[in-house]
């Protein structure tokens, strides 16, 4: 129940800012049920507050998320049965973190079918737009092409459909083909010579303009039966930290909804390349991603992901036992927005790989080269020369990129 705020008047409540009762919901995100209570106290704090409740929900066990998702089908079966429109509450998501839930729903198999259903909700097939004049090539080719079509099967209803019944031209004689002559040579019957019917000729030379009219209008063309639609979705970031329940297939099926992400963390997921080949053929607004953890990625894959995500500001491979150089040479060439590189207990980086991505990647802030057993000393003191951070000890989601942000808070003009 909603309490009018009409009770409120007068009392320091109703004079507080709107920025201010803001600032204190977002304290409030990580305990839901206070900030549900908050919702339910005013209708003036139900309008601060409800986006903040649904803009990055919590979840402390698999039953929770059985509930959220139950809640956002139902929502979407009401009000859109046919995909066309999100529900409101789901376009206030932002983020959906399931880092927090305990190992053994992690490990769920049955948390890659809820994670199917949420994106489901909240992805919306996006429609081409075609603008006036390719519509009006359009029209124009479809009425030309129908008139071709019409034109032919009058004639064919007028015309023989085969120029054996017509009289040969004087002092003309049927050529006889191989099959043929072979037959006649033999001492078989002649068969009628099979020429070319002047109806598919008309239809030839009408075919000619109406391709042409076709290439001036792309979008009257079907789309293939192969080809991908697009979708929208407000959803940014997506924490899938250690959840092996999220099994790969189920990640390259949701790959084209999961198109608008900027932050991605698949640290510890037992992801291989052609999943990630898959998830960055997709993202191209992706910034940041971790996939620490990750003994199966090789060079291959992380070759596939910066060529295809260029935007990517932020990279951990912390414990990717098996990246190389080539890599790093890899990200050197395609990210140049890149600002902060985990690379650590990475034995197969060397110095070449290291100072490729140095000078390729100007805005660089930190490089964790911790426990590069191939990376010199001399190196590691370059790159505290340069002002890089070459160690990083924390093991939080994305802490070389916070360390970014302060490295760059305190020299500006390296930013």
């Amino acid at each position: 129940m909603i309490v009018d705020s009409d009770m409120f008047a007068g009392t320091a409540c109703s004079r507080m800012p709107t920025e201010l009762l803001l600032e204190i919901f977002m304290l409030l995100t990580p305990y839901q049920r206070t900030l549900h209570a908050c919702v339910l106290t005013s209708r003036r704090w139900n309008h601060v507050a409800t986006p903040v409740l649904w803009k990055r929900p919590q979840f402390s066990r698999l039953s929770s998320v059985e509930l959220f998702a139950a809640s956002l089908l139902t929502a979407h079966r009401l009000i859109s049965p046919h995909g066309e429109r999100s529900s409101p509450y789901v376009r206030l998501i932002d983020t959906l973190a399931f880092s927090s839930l305990p190992e053994p729903d992690r490990n769920n198999p049955h948390l890659a079918t809820l994670l199917d259903t949420i994106v489901n909700c909240m992805a919306v097939v996006s429609m081409p737009t075609c603008d006036a004049s390719a519509w009006d090539g359009a029209q124009t080719s479809a009425l030309a092409l129908k008139r071709s079509r019409s034109l032919s099967r009058n004639d064919d209803a007028t015309r023989p459909h085969s120029a054996a019944a017509l009289p040969l031209p004087e002092g003309t004689e049927p050529e006889l083909s191989d099959k043929h002559a072979a037959r006649s040579s033999s001492g078989s019957e002649l068969l009628a010579p099979q020429t070319v019917d002047d109806t598919q000729l008309h239809y030839a030379a009408l075919s000619a303009p109406v391709a042409e009219i076709s290439a001036s209008a792309p979008c009257y063309e079907p789309p293939s039966s192969h080809s991908v639609p697009a979708y929208t979705s407000t959803l940014r970031q997506l924490d899938l930290r250690f959840c092996k329940g999220v099994r790969n297939y189920s990640l390259q099926r949701l790959a084209p909804k999961l198109a608008p992400l900027t932050v991605l963390n698949l640290a510890g997921g037992l992801r291989t390349d052609i999943t990630i080949a898959k998830l960055a053929q997709h993202m191209f607004q992706l910034r940041r991603i971790s996939l620490a953890w990750t003994s199966n990625l090789t060079d291959f894959g992380v070759s596939e992901l910066v060529q295809r995500c260029k935007s990517v500001e932020c990279l951990d491979l912390t414990y990717c036992t098996q990246i190389e150089d080539t890599a790093m040479f890899a990200i050197a060439h395609n990210l140049r927005n890149l600002t902060a590189l985990s690379v650590a207990y990475c034995a197969g980086v060397t110095d070449i790989g290291v100072r490729e991505v140095v000078s390729a990647c100007p805005q660089i802030c930190v490089l964790n080269v911790a426990k590069c057993l191939r990376v010199t000393d001399r190196m590691r003191k370059s790159l505290e020369q340069q002002r890089i951070v070459a160690q990083c000890d924390s093991f939080e989601p994305f802490s070389i990129y916070n360390f970014a942000k302060k490295q760059q808070a305190v020299f500006p003009k390296l930013s």
